[in-house]
């Protein structure tokens, strides 16, 4: 059995997609549905075994799992044959589920890498007109949960690289809600003031001022203006500087019965199995960046300083994400990791010039070196070829001279003739290799060179 995809598809990627390497497209694609390639039932692990095999350490733990119910399935195979072979299809789920490589460490430095690059890049393109923060999580981050085949078990995930991210209307609804709260707290004279610069900030909509909106009361600030206003400020998605590890966590236990029935008086643990809920995070410690820019460069004076306030007071004081009452997506300001992450892009960047001149260099000192032996001719090319040799080689090529063509015969003698080595190791053949002195000399005679 396997997951409901096309026979060549399978055969590319594994009956259970355990080829596939992007979480991304494992959860958004090939997730393990509870009714799909089960036999004898339905697959209650299903969801949790998706999450697990894309999470760190997940698949070990689904190797384990698969282990536990092939030693079940051998020990009822004689008196519950039917359970027997449930478990043991489930164990080889497990098993093939649990071959699934993703997380390389390759890719999380590359994504890594390329945030880096982006922050450096992005300050130095919008100048006075950009903020960056960065953030350190302090709790795990629950962000999409909403969004994915498995219910309520999403997660932003970067499509090329299949790691997470926060999503730009993420980073900007947080911010939004920190300053809406400021604003409505604010007292009469300091509410037209907050209430030009939130307007900057995250623009206005008609239906924002109607009985039901969040600024309803507020438009007499308005004056002659529209009710409809663009904002001046974008917030960018947030993407990790360093390894942002994804973990399986679990929500408070289920029980099935009793929200089915919703009978409130039942006592819901009473014969029931609860069931937990899993749901993939990012593991506290991983570090985002977050960059503001204003998209007019008629934007008021802190106008974005101000967005920048806002956006930091929201990931420390509100947390972003889902579960934040829970202490997920709390946030600590990084202001460091910044100075750092562009002094090491600057120190990159120098290198790689420093490497690209050097090539350049090089290459320009090869092809001069290349011109002025193409210039030479063929007996001087020769000769340097042979002055390159060591001594053992050198003597070697002695013994051979009256089989060598007539341009490195030449070459020979002449190195005999003018270098000083050479002629010390033609006095000591003198003395103590006859037979080669007496060849090198045949060799010179007929080619008219004059021995020392």
């Amino acid at each position: 059995m396997r997951i409901p995809i096309a026979a060549d598809v399978a055969e590319l990627i594994g009956e259970f997609a355990e080829r596939v390497e992007n979480r991304s497209l494992l959860l958004d694609k090939f997730a393990f549905h509870k009714d799909w390639g089960m036999d004898y039932s339905r697959a209650h692990d299903a969801s949790r075994w998706s999450l697990l095999r894309v999470s760190e350490r997940g698949p070990a733990v689904l190797q384990d799992e698969a282990t536990r119910r092939r030693e079940q399935s051998q020990r009822l195979a004689a008196r519950n044959p039917e359970k027997a072979n449930r478990l043991r299809e489930e164990s080889d789920h497990a098993s093939r589920m649990a071959s699934t490589k993703v997380g390389s460490t390759d890719l999380t430095a590359l994504r890594a890498r390329h945030t880096r690059r982006f922050v450096s890049l992005f300050r130095a393109a919008f100048a006075d007109r950009a903020e960056i923060v960065i953030a350190q999580l302090e709790g795990r981050l629950a962000i999409n949960l909403a969004d994915s085949l498995i219910q309520n078990a999403g997660l932003c995930l970067d499509r090329l690289f299949g790691l997470p991210y926060i999503p730009g209307t993420a980073v900007k609804g947080v911010a939004r809600a920190c300053a809406l709260a400021e604003l409505l707290a604010a007292t009469q004279v300091e509410k037209a003031k907050l209430f030009r610069v939130f307007r900057q900030v995250f623009g206005t909509a008609v239906s924002d001022f109607e009985r039901a909106g969040e600024l309803v009361g507020l438009a007499e600030h308005l004056g002659a203006e529209s009710q409809d206003y663009r904002g001046r400020v974008c917030f960018l998605p947030a993407y990790p500087v360093n390894e942002a590890r994804v973990v399986v966590d679990l929500t408070n236990v289920h029980f099935p019965e009793y929200y089915r029935t919703g009978d409130g008086q039942r006592l819901a643990a009473a014969g029931e199995q609860p069931r937990p809920n899993p749901f993939p995070a990012v593991e506290r410690g991983a570090q985002f960046g977050f960059c503001l820019v204003a998209s007019r460069g008629d934007t008021e004076a802190g106008v974005l300083p101000t967005a920048r306030r806002w956006l930091e007071e929201a990931l420390t004081s509100r947390g972003l994400g889902a579960k934040t009452a829970a202490g997920y997506g709390w946030f600590s300001l990084r202001p460091e990791v910044l100075e750092v992450l562009l002094t090491e892009e600057r120190e990159e960047a120098e290198a790689a010039i420093q490497a690209e001149s050097a090539k350049a260099k090089a290459a320009s000192k090869a092809a001069a070196e290349a011109q002025r032996r193409a210039s030479l001719d063929p007996v001087a090319g020769r000769t340097e070829e042979l002055l390159a040799l060591d001594q053992q080689r050198f003597a070697e090529l002695a013994k051979a001279l009256q089989t060598q063509d007539e341009i490195t015969q030449r070459a020979f003698l002449a190195l005999l003739v003018a270098d000083k080595e050479k002629r010390e190791d033609w006095k000591r053949w003198n003395k103590k290799k006859p037979d080669i002195a007496r060849a090198i000399r045949g060799v010179a005679e007929g080619l008219k060179v004059k021995l020392p």
